[in-house]
């Protein structure tokens, strides 16, 4: 009773400016680790799926969808492992972020044990947050805000079974879930919108500069790594909004 106390009286205290000085502050004191993991799990893997296999282009627009499709579909086991490979990366940084004093290669091996867990957490919510979306759409962006600290919960309380972990996000952000998703929305739209526009005026200059090969390829990488930052932008404000809404500061030392 005096944990749920405590937990509700922290939902009551969530706000955007404090959980969006909780997420710079975590960004602060561990942009070099960070770093270190993003580039190696969400940077590289991008940046290699995209060169050896870029995405067709087409000049006629009853092609598009036959091409993509075609597209994916043969290269949907590289998707897969990129998408698993970043997963690990995705759990080490919220490790980082919520365990403090955890080294790297500490929270790589964290990452690598929780991988099926999070994977099975990852595939849950999507369908959920899916069925809901076909639900006339506004259920589903409820249940994005209702979901968003799965992730983070399931990291910082060493939780393993998705659907308890699920059931603890709706338990937590009981009565803050579209607050919760228009946070997220605001700092996802500005992030994507400055790094899609400052990509993209980069690329053109890298192209006018290089050549349309290299240029191109210059460009890539500049893209890959904006997305990369967004990535771990939002990634860390979901852990702030985990601890914003449960008034958390630490996590248990071991994953047994």
């Amino acid at each position: 009773m005096a944990g749920g106390g405590k937990m509700r009286g922290a939902q009551m205290n969530f706000s955007y400016g404090a959980v969006w000085g909780d997420t710079l502050r975590m960004l602060r004191e561990n942009a070099r680790l960070l770093a270190a993991v993003a580039g190696a799990f969400l940077f590289l893997p991008a940046v290699l799926v995209a060169v050896l296999f870029p995405e067709p282009q087409t000049a006629e627009v009853d092609r598009i969808f036959p091409v993509l499709i075609e597209y994916y579909s043969g290269i949907w086991h590289w998707l897969l492992l990129k998408a698993l490979v970043a997963m690990i990366g995705a759990a080490a940084m919220l490790r980082l972020v919520l365990a403090p004093g955890t080294s790297v290669g500490g929270a790589l091996a964290f990452g690598v044990m929780l991988l099926p867990f999070y994977f099975l957490l990852s595939l849950i919510s999507g369908l959920i947050i899916g069925l809901g979306i076909l639900l006339l759409i506004v259920p589903g962006l409820y249940l994005i805000g209702r979901l968003i600290p799965a992730g983070p919960l399931m990291v910082a309380e060493n939780r393993r079974n998705p659907i308890e972990v699920i059931g603890r996000s709706f338990e937590i952000t009981r009565g803050h879930g579209w607050a919760v998703f228009g946070l997220v929305l605001i700092v996802a739209v500005v992030a994507i919108i400055v790094a899609g526009i400052t990509g993209a005026l980069i690329g053109i200059v890298l192209i006018l500069a290089a050549g349309q090969e290299l240029g191109t390829l210059l460009a890539t990488i500049i893209s890959s790594a904006f997305d990369t930052g967004v990535q771990t932008l939002l990634l860390v404000l979901y852990a702030a909004i985990y601890r914003g809404l449960t008034g958390s500061d630490s996590v248990a030392a071991t994953f047994e």
